[in-house]
């Protein structure tokens, strides 16, 4: 069954028609699949025709040029290689077309050149009564007979150099409307008259070469610089490919680095990218790939290579040899800083980034045997299998089979006919992946599929239902059983690796931390619930919006460990927070609270300490003021000397206020000192021994200049404890002193 909304694009015609002909290949006549396949793209192919009644498709030799744009993509690639071996330029469907027309079309197409000596497609077509597909031949009318191989004008241009092909390039194009006589500003050399035309390109509308870089995205001027690059590039490949020996191809590789180097940094990626585009398409390329890859740097040759297969250019054959020396050899150039990773294990997996894959070969459910072994057969060549396979062996790894499964999930999501069913497997295989990742300690290969699925469900390139596609997968791995794989091994992750979890869990997003709060109430051995706590204490602020959340859950235990959690952050107490902390029923959560006090200073008062200090659980008032005196909590000074001065006959606050006597000492404050008088009295005063022994002991906090006075009433007391308090720290303020007690 088809999905109620069909895509309709050139692009989805394109890759549902190609995956179409591998159905057909794949799956013996009336199997379901072949079926499907060719309904989704007679589905797709019947909304482009509608408007106009027909769709013609140009055909190049590894690309399919439509109406408004050119398709490089990997499927378009291969159908147009298959139309052209059988001299195909223009492919073209008339409204009435469909399925059985289609299923002729594709079983017709060659899969290889030998299947393609002496055909004529449009007469096999005409053949079996496919009356609704056009095909016209590449006409040759226009070829000219010599008497000599050598003609004057081939020679010629054989002969030029770079600079004159691309001259010649720009000066023919109509769409830059070149003035030849302004050619002379370069001055006498070709390569100067290169850039004096590109330059007044650039200036005709209205670009400067700073702003090349800047243009936005969709606008004619940007177009115009996208157009300059390939005419440029182009050029330039075509002279490294018709080089006769690696001698020119080694001096058309640097002419093309000092071109680049010389255009507007807008413009190098782009003039790159358009040479190796034309160099990794064409088998007999390869020599000229590896030279320019010789002459520019690792890092530029690889992210021109990434680029272009983010934009589905298939490589050919050969070419993936020359892209894997390549890549081996500037792996240390290109890995990211502060990552010690093992360069033949990156080589392997930028290799795979190149290799011919095709996505469609995930299956969206059922045995996949089957698949697998057509595939192998597909892929494989069969002598290879009886060869030494030690050097495949090491990239057949469960870690290289993950990350492969995963980046293959990822292109199913924006398959635009799956099914609800369809898209709730993908994204459950996808969770599974993923916790096998974070359990592995793989975090960097866990950012990247976060990053892959965070670009699909933000790109406004994407149709709706492949971003909801893509949401739906990152909600799926920001679950806690998901990210429960990454509490595996938070004990072995080393400190150097932290930022690559910080890392991964800010791309997740604050839901993710969130999730990982939730774990954290949910885990029931300590040591896990540690490391956890750790993690989320690393993460700085980013946790304070999460974390405040949950302060409403009714486990006391949660609300304690968000508490300890904001503390240690710093970040997110506030005085509503706390008073609502504070009023808790359980005393562990006020305890917590309690010891949160210093993260407000002058926002506490007096009314807030008062109801502290009369708590239920005296465990509660012990550790408040023991926070009290430590923290210095200014708002605390007066209910603590209140506390002292009332009565206590009976001794049952004695506790509270010993430490109270404790506590003001730290505040060092000699206005303290004469509010709490009593205590250094022994006569008429409610005071205890203990207590006034205690408040002896605390002028040892105050200043000399403010205790003196009260030391030398302390020597003439007739209690020897308090006596012998005073001359020891008088002793400490003078060792003359000492002696005249």
């Amino acid at each position: 069954m088809l999905k109620s909304e069909v895509v309709v694009s050139l692009t989805s015609f394109v890759t549902e028609l190609a995956m179409a002909w591998q159905r057909l290949a794949m799956y013996q006549p009336g199997h379901p699949e072949r079926k499907q396949a060719l309904d989704r793209a007679h589905a797709v192919l019947a909304g482009l025709v509608a408007p106009t009644g027909s769709l013609a498709l140009g055909v190049g030799r590894q690309a399919l040029i439509g109406p408004d744009e050119r398709l490089t993509s990997a499927p378009a690639a291969r159908l147009a290689a298959a139309l052209y071996v059988l001299e195909v330029a223009v492919l073209r469907f008339e409204e009435g077309v469909d399925c059985d027309e289609l299923e002729h079309l594709l079983n017709l197409l060659p899969r290889s050149e030998a299947h393609s000596e002496g055909r004529d497609l449009r007469l096999e077509l005409q053949q079996r009564d496919v009356r609704h597909i056009q095909v016209e031949a590449v006409d040759f009318s226009g070829l000219v007979a010599t008497d000599s191989l050598e003609d004057e004008g081939i020679e010629a241009e054989r002969d030029s150099s770079l600079w004159d092909r691309i001259l010649q390039r720009l000066l023919n194009d109509q769409r830059f409307n070149v003035d030849p006589e302004n050619c002379a500003a370069g001055g006498g050399s070709s390569f100067g008259q290169v850039q004096a035309v590109v330059g007044q390109v650039l200036e005709s509308y209205g670009i400067s070469g700073e702003d090349v870089g800047s243009l936005v995205q969709g606008s004619s001027a940007l177009e115009v610089v996208e157009t300059l690059s390939v005419v440029v590039g182009g050029a330039a490949a075509e002279e490294m490919i018709e080089a006769e020996d690696e001698g020119s191809r080694r001096s058309a590789a640097r002419q093309v680095t000092e071109l680049i180097g010389a255009m507007p940094k807008g413009m190098q990626h782009g003039i790159l990218d358009a040479a190796v585009r034309e160099l990794v398409v064409r088998n007999e390329a390869a020599p000229g790939l590896s030279s320019l890859g010789s002459a520019v740097s690792a890092a530029q040759m690889v992210g021109s290579l990434r680029r272009l297969r983010s934009d589905k250019v298939g490589f050919a054959p050969r070419v993936v040899a020359a892209v894997e020396s390549l890549v081996a050899e500037g792996v240390k150039e290109i890995d990211r800083p502060n990552q010690l990773r093992d360069p033949d294990d990156l080589a392997r997996q930028l290799r795979a980034v190149f290799s011919d894959e095709d996505i469609d070969r995930a299956p969206l459910a059922g045995d996949l045997d089957d698949r697998i072994f057509l595939e192998l057969r597909r892929h494989v060549p069969v002598h290879a299998m009886f060869t030494d396979l030690s050097p495949y062996m090491d990239s057949i790894t469960d870690q290289r089979l993950d990350v492969d499964l995963s980046m293959t999930l990822i292109d199913l999501l924006q398959r635009p006919f799956l099914d609800e069913k369809q898209i709730g497997w993908v994204i459950e295989r996808q969770q599974e992946a993923f916790k096998v990742m974070l359990a592995g300690g793989r975090f960097v290969a866990a950012t990247r599929i976060v990053e892959y699925l965070r670009e699909q469900a933000n790109s406004k390139e994407q149709i709706k239902p492949v971003r909801e596609a893509a949401e739906r997968c990152l909600a799926g791995l920001r679950e806690p059983q998901t990210l429960s794989g990454i509490v595996d091994v938070l004990g072995e992750v080393k400190s150097s690796e932290i930022g690559l979890v910080h890392n991964l869990i800010e791309l997740l997003g604050p839901t993710a931390i969130h999730q990982l709060l939730c774990v954290l109430g949910e885990e029931s051995e300590l040591s896990r619930r540690r490391h956890i706590f750790d993690l989320l204490i690393s993460l700085g602020p980013a946790v304070v919006p999460a974390s405040i959340g949950l302060l409403e859950d009714q486990r006391w235990y949660m609300i304690r460990n968000i508490l300890s959690l904001l503390r240690q952050v710093g970040e997110g107490l506030t005085l509503e927070v706390l008073q609502k902390a504070l009023a808790h029923e359980d005393s562990r959560v006020r305890i917590e609270a309690v010891k949160c006090m210093p993260e407000l200073g002058t926002d506490m008062t007096p009314a807030l300490v008062e109801q502290v200090l009369a708590d239920e659980d005296p465990k509660v008032s012990e550790m408040a003021i023991g926070v009290f005196g430590s923290a210095r909590i200014s708002a605390a000074v007066q209910p603590l000397v209140d506390l002292l001065n009332k009565p206590d006959r009976m001794g049952r606050q004695r506790k509270l206020r010993l430490r109270a006597l404790q506590a003001l000492g730290e505040f060092g404050d000699a206005k303290i000192l004469t509010q709490i008088a009593p205590f250094f009295r022994s006569w008429f005063a409610p005071v205890s021994v203990e207590e006034r022994h205690a408040a002896y002991q605390s002028l040892s906090l105050y200043s000399e200049a403010d205790r003196r006075p009260w030391l030398k009433k302390g020597r003439l007391s007739l209690d020897p404890v308090i006596r012998e308090i005073c001359r020891s720290l008088i002793g400490a303020e003078s060792p003359e002193g000492g002696g005249g007690g």
